[in-house]
């Protein structure tokens, strides 16, 4: 009897044991503990979908200190038997990153990442079972890699659309196999419940991907959505949340010629794979340590908040976040984002503490930007605000399918004011320099983080805007620096933002 199983896990982020690296004890998240799930015969394949080289302090300390690759490590252990690319596998740079797929028992699967001749350089597979069954496998990368990343950290290779090669491959595969699989690491444009579009972009065209290529299952990933199975366009779709706080279990059985392919979601649990904890145990050890440095003893702590007060007054984490930035660029204006964990601190600072509240690896760029972008831009950042039966709430659409604080900025070094009553582009009645409204023929210097610089978060005129300075510090390390120096935290610059109802 023809049939198949496949285990399936997405964007882990190197978040490999059973902890976030901020809440205290075990969590039921990390590799470790999906492959404790994992029942693996000659029938079962395990399918990783991307993101798995960067995100976790795990991966900030080995960028700085020579250890073992503990994500290669622990997916050998998981016997993983495909994995695609994701867009972060590249931010190291290609050369690094072919370093760890040396190292890694799987195979790559990623159609559109191609030589400079335009041939795939990981393509597609058959799996042969034990029982027979012939699974085909294709693996494609969201194209905006090329939106994102450096130039240089793609030197030798190009990511195409995944359109380009994918259905005439598929094609290809179909004379052969017995059912074809799809792994994407992109996300949905459409919402999965009315089909309305989300986006214009081609950052995600997964439900395109469902409807124009000839696949009976699609999995995705990079919206870090926990997508449950269902069908779209004749394909089995559905898609993980980061970290590897779930995993999916595929199960297709051929019966009277017909496949009968299901699907489910599952959580991690908080039992773990014991030779990846052993593995791993001296790494984590150091890395704890490294965490777990004292970096400065602060006057008073700082209550967490949540991100829609933050987004409307700020807080002293996000002051001092923007005096180091402003102090490094000698800018004009600085934006500081907001981000998805928590935001506080205690009176003991560890380095853990500094991370938490600035969990992105970025670098700082000076763009010189008109005052009308900058105008446009904020008018995008409003769109973070609804009224909700005359309530100030977060735009549903920066939560679902992906939570995004993260792309709300706070302007340091103006004075705005957004005005939610009035429509979407026309709330921003409020913007001047230094007490002068600011005409749109005006030029500002504007210090942003790398992802914003390059127009992530859809901010298209930061991209345009020409770049005057882009360092190589990341801004976690100036953050750090800054109490070398300095005994507490900056009560300045001051947020000078009203939020109108």
């Amino acid at each position: 009897m023809k049939q198949f199983k496949i285990y399936y896990t997405s964007d882990v982020h190197g978040y490999l044991l059973a902890t976030d690296y901020i809440n205290n004890g075990k969590q039921p998240l990390g590799l470790s503990n999906v492959a404790a799930n994992y029942k693996k015969d000659g029938n079962t394949i395990i399918i990783d979908g991307g993101d798995m080289y960067q995100g976790s302090p795990m991966i900030q300390y080995l960028q700085k200190n020579d250890d073992i690759d503990a994500v290669t490590v622990a997916m050998n252990l998981a016997k993983y038997d495909y994995v695609t690319l994701g867009n972060h596998d590249f931010n190291f740079g290609y050369d690094s990153l072919q370093k760890h797929l040396a190292q890694l028992d799987a195979t790559v699967i990623a159609e559109n990442v191609v030589d400079m001749g335009g041939n795939t350089i990981y393509p597609a597979q058959v799996k042969v079972l034990e029982n027979g069954t012939k699974v085909g496998l294709i693996g494609l990368v969201t194209d905006y890699i090329n939106v994102w990343e450096k130039p240089e950290h793609l030197t030798g290779i190009m990511i195409e659309s995944p359109l380009i090669k994918a259905a005439q491959t598929i094609a290809k595969l179909r004379q052969e196999v017995d059912v074809m699989i799809g792994v994407y690491h992109g996300g949905y444009e459409r919402d999965l419940a009315t089909g309305k579009v989300v986006s214009d972009t081609t950052e995600n065209i997964a439900w395109q991907l469902t409807k124009e290529l000839d696949l009976d299952v699609l999995l995705t990933g990079h919206q870090h959505g926990n997508v449950s199975p269902r069908v779209i366009n004749d394909v089995l779709t559905l898609q993980m949340p980061n970290q590897a706080k779930m995993y999916a279990e595929v199960d297709g059985i051929k019966i009277n010629d017909q496949w009968q392919i299901n699907a489910e979601t599952k959580p991690a649990g908080v039992v773990s794979q014991d030779n990846i904890v052993a593995a791993l145990k001296p790494l984590q050890a150091q890395v704890e340590t490294w965490l777990d440095q004292p970096i400065a003893q602060l006057d008073n702590s700082i209550p967490a908040q949540r991100p829609l007060y933050l987004a409307q007054y700020g807080n002293q984490i996000l002051a001092w976040i923007a005096s180091v930035q402003l102090q490094a660029s000698q800018s004009d204006i600085t934006l500081v984002s907001l981000n998805n964990n928590p935001s506080n601190l205690p009176k003991d600072l560890t380095l853990r503490n500094i991370l938490q509240n600035y969990p992105f690896d970025n670098t700082l760029v000076t763009k010189r930007v008109s005052g009308h972008d900058l105008r446009l831009s904020l008018e995008h950042t409003a769109q973070y605000f609804v009224l909700k039966d005359g309530q100030l709430a977060v735009n549903s659409e920066w939560l679902v399918p992906k939570v995004e604080h993260y792309n709300y900025d706070l302007a340091f070094g103006i004075t705005y004011e957004f005005d939610i009553t009035r429509p979407v582009n026309q709330r921003v009645t409020k913007l001047q320099y230094h007490d002068v409204n600011i005409e749109d023929k005006d030029e500002f210097t504007i210090s942003m983080n790398n992802y914003r610089a390059v127009g992530g978060g859809n901010y298209k005129e930061y991209a345009q805007s020409k770049t005057i300075l882009a360092g190589d510090q990341s801004i976690q390390d100036m953050l750090v620096t800054f109490f070398k120096t300095n005994n507490h935290l900056s009560n300045s610059p001051k947020l000078q933002l009203q939020v109108k109802l």
